[in-house]
């Protein structure tokens, strides 16, 4: 005999968690530079002029002339935010392009 179940969220997503509140150290991959990288819940309005919900991944690193450089890049907030998701965000700040500084 068949007994149909419906699965939960916990059951389908059991590694579901929030977005850390601490910073991370790593290694920019291509310039060998060190990078901090930190999260953030926001909003955004897309093309279409719908809010959505996202994740803000902000990076700092210095440039080679000392300064303090930022980006930020923003990722739709999945519906079941997980461990996976945060290590392939920390990934791809890890692999973006550094502005260079301009000189005066």
């Amino acid at each position: 005999m068949f007994e149909a179940h419906s699965l939960n969220v916990t059951e389908l997503f059991p590694e579901q968690i929030t977005l850390p509140c601490k910073r991370f150290n790593r290694t920019h991959k291509t310039s060998l530079k060190p990078i901090a990288i930190w999260f953030s819940e926001g909003k955004r309005k897309a093309r279409d002029q719908v809010v959505e919900r996202c994740i803000f991944v902000y990076s700092e690193y210095w440039d080679d002339q000392g300064n303090n450089c930022f980006n930020c890049q923003a990722y739709h907030y999945p519906e079941y935010l997980t461990q996976r998701d945060l290590d392939r965000y920390i990934d791809l700040a890890t692999q973006q392009e550094l502005h260079k500084s301009l000189e005066n």
